[in-house]
């Protein structure tokens, strides 16, 4: 089956592809904050939801139903990248933002915990399936030499919108209730899906090669990603993306009580914290700035490098504002690589596998995910010296730069690139790239 050239009917191109690509990265920050609020409700309204006698839910239960939104991204980010390689960046996108919405609505109006537990999975679904479609959208999208900055200024909205869903819970819940942050999440996907439909172009590049003749067997989607010359550069950004979870949610989990295992106050430790989401995010930024001049391998890898020696200079004995300055270079570094993987992943795929193989990459990654956390338990529990706990959690990082340095046999460069050149990147020096999506 022929993929149409567009997503809407009568092959006519929609309105949207001649929005402004500023317009179409408001939009994305705005389907990005969205996910944001929806993945943080949860943790927003843990308490209450352990104190609402209806349904006498035990800490174990809670924690049962707060697994099923990760397993449900891990199957969302699996399974999307087929689909956006196939039927459409935006198309994939809207249908996302679409299921998440719907998930929030069945967890406003669920009755039972396990309707409320099947909401909390097609959130999974639909946050899970977001980013590995919006991800080749925003990259192909972005001026070439503005790729990296472009892709993180739409991550930004992950973590606006996890502030957004603390602020709602602290001024509508008022100790009684859980039910109204969902609806505010439900609600939120009304009025993003419209602004989305009407201004959220699709990608000319995708464009370009749904309308060439029919690709072989096996050059395009998951089969490509997954078969050499490819299959080994998959394998080790899948990898890097495990560690880059393990270090974005087990240093999110335990970071406070590190500090605290030395010997900061607990006020002091939740600082550290906010600090070290402040460094992704601003960092974050910084670091893509330099990616979209110095190319992807050396940003990821000196990222994952940055990581790795804040996190051991974290364990030191420093005046507090050095200290401060530590942890935000930590979070630029370990926790705002993600964003520079996803495009560094984009870079090295053809148009026809490349979604597929962001999906693929972030879906095994949730693996890192699940295992940060308890990771970070492990070594409490353990009852080691303080400065081998953080010696430990800076392992993650110091294999992802290996790791960065292993894949891709060459990378691109934003600069001094040729127009053809643009179009096609390799993971290994014999890699033969499809040409669809390459200019002429």
């Amino acid at each position: 089956m022929s993929t149409p050239a567009f997503p809407r009917t009568g092959g006519k191109p929609p309105r949207s592809l001649s929005t402004p690509t500023g317009t179409a990265l408001a939009v994305g920050l705005a389907v990005m904050t969205l996910e944001g609020f929806d993945l943080v409700a949860f943790g927003a309204t843990t308490p209450l939801l352990l104190d609402y006698r209806p349904w006498g839910l035990t800490v174990a239960l809670v924690g049962l139903l707060g697994s099923l939104t990760p397993i449900g991204m891990l199957i969302g980010s699996l399974l999307v990248g087929q689909f956006t390689d196939r039927f459409g960046r935006r198309r994939t996108t809207l249908v996302s933002a679409a299921l998440v919405s719907a998930g929030m609505f069945v967890c406003a109006a669920a009755p039972l915990p396990a309707l409320f537990g099947a909401g909390r999975f097609v959130v999974g679904l639909g946050a899970g399936a977001i980013y590995p479609a919006m991800a080749p959208l925003i990259f192909e999208l972005a001026p070439d030499r503005r790729k990296n900055l472009y892709s993180g200024i739409v991550q930004c909205g992950t973590p606006i919108g996890g502030a957004f869903a603390a602020l709602a819970a602290n001024t509508l819940l008022s100790g009684h209730s859980f039910h109204a942050e969902y609806l505010v999440g439900g609600i939120a996907g009304l009025l993003v899906l419209p602004m989305a439909y009407a201004w959220l172009p699709e990608s000319t590049e995708y464009q370009r090669a749904a309308t060439t003749s029919a690709p072989a067997p096996g050059s395009r989607g998951v089969r490509l990603v997954l078969k050499p010359p490819y299959l080994t550069t998959t394998l080790l950004f899948c990898a890097m993306a495990a560690l880059s979870f393990l270090l974005i949610f087990g240093m999110n989990t335990w970071l406070p009580e590190l500090m605290r295992t030395a010997d900061y106050p607990l006020r002091s430790s939740q600082t550290f914290l906010v600090l070290l989401n402040l460094g992704a995010t601003v960092g974050g930024l910084a670091m893509a700035l330099l990616a979209d001049r110095a190319g992807s391998k050396g940003a990821v890898t000196a990222s994952f490098a940055l990581g790795a020696a804040a996190i051991v200079g974290m364990s030191a004995q420093l005046p507090l504002p050095v200290l401060y300055g530590i942890v935000v270079l930590g979070g630029c570094g370990a926790v705002g690589v993600q964003g520079l993987l996803n495009v560094y992943i984009a870079r090295t795929y053809p148009v026809t596998a490349r979604a597929s193989a962001v999906g693929v990459a972030l879906g095994v990654g949730r693996i890192g995910a699940i295992a940060g956390p308890t990771l970070g338990g492990w070594l409490l529990a353990a009852d080691l010296a303080p400065r081998w706990n953080f010696i430990l959690f800076a392992v993650p990082a110091v294999l992802g730069a290996i790791l960065a340095q292993a894949a891709g046999g060459r990378t691109s460069r934003d600069r001094g690139r040729t127009p053809r050149d643009r179009g096609r990147t390799a993971p290994a020096p014999r890699a033969q790239e499809s040409t669809a999506g390459q200019t002429p």
